[in-house]
């Protein structure tokens, strides 16, 4: 019992200790996924658990996109410099003069150094509610690189 109370409070320790590394950052999201594209990206916690996501990237392929993401994340610090998250989102995009629309959400992981950076993997898909691309479902899997300040 003695041992699971310790360990217990070593993973609070830990996961406050993490909590407290950063609450900002700033980087880019480069992926793959309907299209190659890379994304200038924005996080800021709104709180302990909440954070707000903001992209704009350009996407090429068979068709050159520019894009704008809005995602809420729910925000979970594990130990270690570990973080889990996953929440919902919109992207507003303007292809080869057409504008659209899309809503879905992102889900992923993340990994804070001790020293100022981040690295992030997550999958984002999203389904367009004005279609131009030929493709009701878009996705995306990228690795985020951020200066965490």
């Amino acid at each position: 019992m003695k041992k699971i109370l310790i360990s217990l409070i070593a993973l609070v320790a830990l996961t406050t200790a993490a909590n407290a590394q950063y609450s900002n950052a700033l980087g880019v999201r480069v992926g793959a996924g309907s299209a190659f594209g890379a994304e200038l990206s924005y996080q800021g916690f709104l709180s302990d658990v909440n954070r707000l996501e903001l992209d704009l990237g350009a996407n090429f392929g068979s068709y050159t996109a520019v894009s704008v993401a809005t995602i809420l994340h729910w925000h979970w610090f594990l130990a270690g410099g570990f973080g889990f998250y996953i929440g919902p989102g919109v992207q507003g995009y303007l292809v080869e003069k057409h504008l659209g629309l899309g809503v879905g959400g992102q889900v992923g992981i993340d990994y804070q150094f001790n020293a100022p950076f981040q690295l992030s993997l997550d999958v984002r898909p999203m389904w367009d509610i004005f279609t131009v691309t030929g493709a009701a479902l878009n996705y995306g899997a990228a690795l985020g690189i951020r200066y965490a300040f």
